[in-house]
């Protein structure tokens, strides 16, 4: 079963639960960090090992992002 890459909208206490939880699944990754805040974006990447942190624009863009969850 291939992982599906996952790109995280909102950089909040409710998305650090939702990360907490998904990093102990098999078949979800989650590829990227996105908020209007970068430092939050930057601190969640950080603290959960998130590969990259982008912009909103870029985040919906990225053909490579199978699914993104808002939150």
């Amino acid at each position: 079963m291939n992982k599906q890459k996952v790109g995280i909208d909102g950089c909040n206490i409710t998305s650090e639960i939702y990360v907490e939880l998904v990093q102990h699944t098999r078949n979800i990754d989650i590829v990227a960090c996105a908020d209007d805040n970068l430092t939050k974006a930057i601190n969640m990447k950080d603290k959960y090992g998130i590969p990259k942190v982008m912009t909103r624009s870029k985040l919906y863009n990225d053909q490579k992002i199978d699914y993104i969850i808002k939150l």
